[in-house]
């Protein structure tokens, strides 16, 4: 069944792209595309019902409702051009397979969903046994960026972009220089795996923050008063989307209660799965990403509740008592964010160049500028330190930020050591400082660890003063042999 906001039969083969999914991330999209290309836009779902509702709340649009996947091939453009906005798993799979059916070889199927990216490895593999081009692309800003303007990640064939850059740009975040913050990053599942890594750090600034107001709220001061100590860190280059809407969320009164609404709320938290995700694929690619780890592990903490309870102190809640600085925090959180935006970058440099992806750092930094939820005034700088030298190790080993975080791991080492005495729990500012002490540290303990692998298990070790992989018999005469050279 065909159905359109006008009594006239559309006309066939005249929409530029067709969205299957009419939830609120599918339906802002679709909504923004019809909006800014001033074209017909397709949508689909299962449930026709469901079509019309989004047709009916929206007559404004132009938009065309299908509930057949056949009517909705027919509807497109060449070359057809699909996004899909539904869940991850079983869904995707399912979409494509009967696309692959609908469509003609050449035509580009893009997944605007939050899939695991070694899942659009397979649907890659699958769409082109069909002659179609399967993107997988990251979408960031929640249900207002998808209506007025998102941070789009692609990843696949780089011969799609041509034909998709018109259909896209429009209706991308728009940075402050005007440049749209979409882009193709790289090859393969590369665009999943970026905004994968995109949520990893929004894990870890998110953590940062509410850390900084823990230890804000224990040097004294009220609610109230934090929201506006974070409103004035959130200036210049430092300025981010996230302190923003802390402090928006911390201005928010109770409706029920006196005070503020944070103070009446549960302190359990969860997640979706990609702060997981990107813990995994640091182990997997072999990158430090623990500040993201510990992260992630902290929401879980928090929801073990009858752990907690096992170790309640028996004279019940106290308020510990903070000996530093609002300014201290303040520098130690900024230097934190650092370190942890840099994690997901090392990140996506190693997973890049491991899958021959091609991707490009300074673009990835660029379309963060605008639209996405880590979106901060810092970006521009890491982008033009990448652009300057793609293959830069570290841009917080690179000025201005080097010196930013030299000067700032003292407030880090003050603020992590009051929060210690004052038995205080900040494990994403404990973490930083780690991390970036060890990358300081000029012989780490872990030249013991390679003795204990070897002779637990015979991994081998390698030596300051000699090339070449060693091993100790250490059963017998403790004799060292070498094993490669």
């Amino acid at each position: 069944m065909i159905t359109s906001r006008s009594t006239t039969e559309p006309t066939i083969m005249e929409c530029p792209i067709g969205v299957v999914g009419t939830g609120v991330m599918g339906a802002s999209l679709a909504r923004n595309l019809e909006r800014n290309l001033k074209q017909p836009i397709a949508i689909f779902d299962l449930n026709q019902e469901k079509v019309d509702v989004l047709l009916a709340q929206h007559p404004e649009a132009d938009l065309r409702g299908f509930s057949e996947v056949g009517e909705f091939v027919g509807s497109l453009k060449h070359p057809q051009v699909v996004l899909l906005m539904v869940p991850a798993g079983k869904p995707v799979e399912a979409a494509l397979a009967s696309l692959c059916a609908e469509l003609e070889p050449g035509a580009m199927v893009i997944d605007g969903g939050n899939t695991h990216y070694i899942e659009t490895e397979k649907h890659i593999a699958y769409a082109a046994q069909h002659g179609i081009k399967f993107i997988g692309m990251g979408v960031s800003g929640g249900e207002q960026g998808a209506l007025w303007g998102p941070s789009l990640m692609l990843g696949g064939d780089p011969s799609v972009w041509e034909a998709l850059k018109p259909l896209l740009e429009p209706i991308a975040a728009k940075a402050e220089d005007g440049q749209p913050c979409v882009t193709l990053v790289g090859s393969g599942a590369s665009g999943h795996f970026t905004k994968m890594v995109h949520n990893g750090i929004e894990y870890a600034d998110i953590e940062l923050i509410s850390e900084a107001y823990t230890l804000l709220r224990s040097a004294g001061l009220t609610t109230k008063e934090v929201a506006t100590e974070l409103s004035s860190w959130n200036q210049g280059k430092n300025r981010s989307f996230l302190l923003e809407s802390a402090v928006e969320v911390l201005s928010v009164k109770d409706p029920t209660h006196e005070g503020s609404l944070v103070d009446h709320i549960l302190d359990q938290a969860k997640g979706k799965g990609t702060g997981a995700w990107t813990v995994m694929a640091g182990a997997d690619y072999g990158v430090a990403v623990s500040i993201i780890g510990a992260s992630t592990f902290v929401r879980s903490a928090s929801s073990a509740v009858r752990e907690r309870e096992a170790w309640l102190h028996p004279e019940g809640e106290q308020t510990p008592r903070l000996n530093v600085s609002p300014t201290t925090i303040r520098d130690a959180y900024f230097t934190a964010r650092l370190i942890a935006y840099q994690q997901g970058m090392s990140l996506l440099a190693a997973a890049s160049a491991e899958n021959n992806w091609g991707i490009n750092l300074a673009d990835i930094s660029r379309i963060w500028r605008a639209g996405c939820i880590i979106r901060a005034g810092f970006l521009g700088d890491i982008s033009a330190i990448y652009e300057n030298d793609p293959e830069s190790a570290s841009f917080t080993a690179t000025e201005p930020f080097r010196g930013q975080v030299i000067a700032g791991m003292h407030s880090l080492r003050q603020t992590v050591a009051g929060a210690s005495l004052a038995a205080i729990p900040i494990p994403a500012l404990a973490t930083s400082l780690n991390h970036q002490t060890l990358l300081e540290t000029p012989r780490l303990s872990t030249a013991l660890v390679q003795l204990l692998r070897d002779y637990f298990g015979a991994h081998t070790f390698e030596r300051t003063d000699a090339a070449g992989s060693f091993h100790i018999v250490w059963e017998d005469d403790r004799q060292q042999i070498q094993t490669s050279s």
